[in-house]
């Protein structure tokens, strides 16, 4: 247990718990113990698929913590490098939850705002709540700001320009069913419903092999900027570790035997 985040550990599945102050606010003491906590599972072979989420009702994250903020000395002569030295802290915790070697699910029970829907976005599933009153998006524009925590280049890289720009001009607040229309979020569920489809999706990713899930996100994460032909590269290197995986003859046996594989993540 941490002081805002709690890590449940369910068989090979583990709940990483958000609790910041009421609304989970992002601040670098919540990224800095997330940063903590995900490097620790991404490390720890007991933890084959991590859900992200909040322990509060209405929200999953409002986004960044704007009483800390408000006390910057904006005539500083170094104002712009202390706030550009808050933000690294910021993205670093964020970093660790996008590039964990095992399977994230944002379990997205509330509101998404701002910093939250960036934190959501490291995820590499969203799985959010269609309640009628829940909302997801870039809002950082409505306070003369922008993002910066990652939501112009991830968003970007998730919708495409043409859909991420107009919700990044306008802080578009988009509910469930309409954040899954775009593919902002995989699945929007029922109230009643959003643990279930959590924990089925959890599940099953728990039982996958997750070494080649990892070399697959790692693929996909290095090769995005690289030049194609040295994008093939990395997938071809990666392509080889998964080749002489454990879970790659039991995959190979089970399937010449028509029986269910069963992965260890090695």
């Amino acid at each position: 247990m941490g002081e805002l985040v709690d890590v449940v550990r369910e068989g090979t599945i583990v709940r990483v718990v958000m609790h910041r102050g009421g609304n989970n606010a992002i601040a670098p003491d919540l990224t800095e113990e997330l940063a903590a906590v995900f490097s620790e599972l991404g490390a720890d072979p007991r933890c084959r698929a991590v859900i992200l989420q909040s322990a509060y009702e209405r929200y999953f994250s409002v986004g960044a913590d704007l009483t800390a903020m408000s006390g910057l000395d904006r005539s500083a002569p170094d104002a712009e490098e202390r706030i550009v030295e808050m933000v690294r802290r910021t993205a670093r915790g964020f970093q660790a939850v996008a590039t964990c070697p095992r399977p994230v699910i944002a379990r997205i029970n509330g509101h998404a705002l701002g910093g939250g829907c960036e934190l959501a976005l490291c995820c590499d599933y969203r799985v959010m709540v269609e309640d009628g009153r829940s909302r997801i998006g870039q809002t950082e524009v409505g306070l003369g700001i922008m993002p910066g925590g990652g939501g112009t280049q991830r968003l970007v890289r998730l919708l495409g320009r043409a859909r991420a720009l107009p919700l990044l001009y306008e802080g578009t607040r988009l509910g469930g069913r309409e954040a899954e229309a775009i593919g902002l979020v995989h699945r929007a569920v029922a109230p009643g419903e959003l643990d279930r489809a959590v924990d089925e999706l959890a599940a099953r990713l728990a039982n996958a092999p997750t070494l080649a899930i990892a070399l697959i996100k790692d693929a996909v994460d290095r090769g995005q900027d690289l030049p194609l032909a040295e994008a093939l590269e990395v997938e071809a290197r990666n392509f080889a570790r998964s080749v002489l995986s454990e879970d790659a003859v039991a995959g190979v046996m089970a399937f010449l035997h028509k029986t269910r594989p069963e992965f260890k993540g090695r």
